[in-house]
């Protein structure tokens, strides 16, 4: 009676480990691109190298996104900077769990574009 229990709790665990190996490891990003852009329904924009991961999450590693600081003259546009998400007040890991309903599409970067020139040279520091 031990026997099949030992079998099922070894099996379990071998499930579990080959879930978090598949999920972290063997998901290739998107496409072939190095970095990717994924859009939100909420607005907002996250780039990085996108996983889409088993289950309701998607990951970004090493994640930016775009902040729009207003100007001191109303009429012109907002500045936008590209910030390194872990850079802020209360240091969050760099990459960031989204739920899969938020988004809207991911989006390739072409490695001359001028997002993933800035982040090749962020992520170098």
């Amino acid at each position: 009676m031990r026997t099949p229990l030992a079998v099922a709790i070894v099996a379990l665990i071998a499930l579990f480990a080959l879930t978090r190996y598949w999920d972290f490891v063997l998901t290739p990003p998107l496409g072939h691109a190095k970095y990717q852009a994924v859009f939100l329904t909420n607005g907002q924009t996250y780039f990085g190298s996108y996983l889409d991961r088993l289950g309701p999450y998607a990951k970004v590693e090493n994640a930016f996104y775009i902040s729009q600081q207003p100007t001191a003259d109303e009429n012109q546009t907002p500045e936008s900077r590209l910030i390194r998400r872990g850079s802020e007040l209360h240091a969050p890991v760099p990459s960031v769990l989204i739920p899969k309903s938020a988004i809207l599409f991911v989006e390739d970067l072409r490695a001359d574009s001028q997002v993933a020139q800035f982040m090749e040279r962020e992520l170098a520091k």
